[in-house]
């Protein structure tokens, strides 16, 4: 059966009870094709924390992780007095990330803190004058394309350093000055924003706007082509003309094909710009989301680097979050922290290496597939590709999968091995039954073919 026929026996198998995988989830936008067969992404939180071994920017509030050595916002600001990475090598972490997969990346260019990793000249912190001008971005894009991996940028379109003459205070428009975290659902009854009329808001905003603006178009123009933009939110009440249509265009028009994600909204505000779905941040999703999508986590412990103590996750973990997603349509991004000195922690090359020897054998599941038919007629996350189902045996739990509306296939067999992989029919389709050395810690594949 080749695949043009394959695919048009979907629509009759749940009459027929021969095999055949669902459609993908509707695509609500048109993107860079890219971005859907990608899989695999790398989240870089770095910065001047670092140096504390706290978590970026929210260590700035009073009553994060408390009692907090680094309040008022001036202790954290200090640190970047500190930041100075002497052994920045990022040619060695992509090197490392592209043998285990990894396909575009998301760096952190600017978070809430307001500390610009490259030499901007529209912000007075950042590492134009905090370290002689120095640039961090530069080097990342470099080796991104020297290994082969998409370049994104993660932007805040929030900055709580910034603050020129005539602004309220630091943190603005946030209703508190001490920088404690007031947002209502965590604190009942405490306002979040100032207390202001709609027009002096009106009459801020732009300016902010036009820093932001200043700071996107450095990052747009100065580095050659960006595959990705990551936005992550504006902290700015509802009501607020956040001219997100303008900026979209715009960077669109300095570069054509990149991906935006959805996230330049206002606080709680509709997510009714970028090209896809964010919404899964450290959970996964319940059902299985439409269009393109994407989930982001922290690896070990936080966002940026939280020092030696920091439980870190293993390969195993990444991989199934990575296999589950895929299972539904969705991309997989893990963030690991970078330290101060400007390498990245032993934890990180432990897991590049692991999956490295994992996609060895089983990166074709992955990679240029189909979501599968997983749980309606699959007990294991499955993938398609063609006339095979992989399947993917990630509850350690589980030793056998039941696969439904299918009839007897031409081949099942362990990717990692090459083994033949038992089966048996059942009255609504197979069961597969690996032996019991066959599973390892990691996902184990098994590719059905008909």
């Amino acid at each position: 059966m080749d695949r043009r026929v394959f695919m048009q026996s979907l629509a009759a198998a749940s009459l027929t009870g021969t095999t055949g995988a669902l459609a993908s989830p509707p695509r609500t936008r048109a993107l860079s094709s890219w971005f859907y067969n990608a899989a695999l992404g790398l989240f870089v939180h770095w910065g001047p924390c670092s140096v504390a071994e706290v978590e970026i920017s929210w260590s700035m509030y009073r009553n994060s992780n408390g009692p907090n050595l680094y309040w008022p916002p001036e202790k954290y600001l200090a640190l970047a007095d500190q930041f100075d990475p002497q052994n920045y090598n990022p040619d060695k972490w992509l090197e490392a990330a592209a043998r285990a997969g990894f396909k575009y990346t998301a760096f952190v260019t600017r978070h809430h803190d307001g500390y610009t990793m490259w030499p901007s000249k529209h912000a007075e912190f950042g590492t134009g004058t905090n370290m002689h001008g120095r640039d961090l971005v530069r080097p990342f894009v470099e080796a991104c394309r020297k290994h082969g991996l998409k370049v994104g940028f993660y932007y805040s379109p929030t900055d709580w350093s910034f603050c020129p003459k005539g602004w309220p205070y630091r943190g603005w428009p946030r209703a508190e000055p001490n920088f404690l975290h007031t947002d209502p659902p965590r604190v009942a009854g405490l306002p979040r924003f100032v207390d202001m009329k709609q027009a002096d808001y009106d009459k801020y905003f732009p300016i902010f706007f036009e820093h932001m603006k200043a700071q996107l178009t450095e990052l747009m123009t100065n580095y050659g082509k960006i595959d990705l933009l990551w936005w992550d939110g504006l902290d700015w009440p509802p009501g607020i003309d956040i001219r997100g249509k303008e900026l979209d265009d715009y960077v669109r028009k300095l570069q054509p094909g990149i991906v935006i994600n959805d996230r330049y909204v206002p606080t709680r505000g509709s997510r009714d710009l970028g090209d896809y779905n964010t919404d899964y941040e450290a959970k996964d999703p319940t059902n299985r989301p439409e269009g393109a999508w994407e989930q982001c986590a922290p690896m070990c412990g936080g966002w940026s680097y939280r020092g030696v103590k920091a439980r870190c996750q293993p390969a195993s973990y990444l991989i199934e979050r990575l296999v589950r997603n895929r299972a539904w349509g969705g991309n997989f991004l893990p963030n690991f922290g970078p330290r101060a000195d400007g390498t990245m922690p032993p934890e990180y090359y432990a897991v590049c290496n692991e999956m490295a020897a994992w996609m060895k054998h089983s990166a074709v599941s992955i990679y240029d597939i189909e979501p599968g038919p997983y749980p309606d007629r699959s007990t294991c996350p499955v993938t398609v590709k063609g006339n095979t189902w992989y399947v993917h045996f990630v509850d350690f739990q589980r030793r056998a999968a039941k696969l439904k509306g299918v009839g007897a296939p031409k081949s099942a067999v362990l990717q990692r091995t090459g083994k033949a992989v038992a089966w048996r029919p059942e009255e609504d389709g197979i069961l597969l039954i690996p032996a019991k050395d066959d599973f390892t810690e990691n996902d184990d594949v098994v590719a059905v073919t008909w």
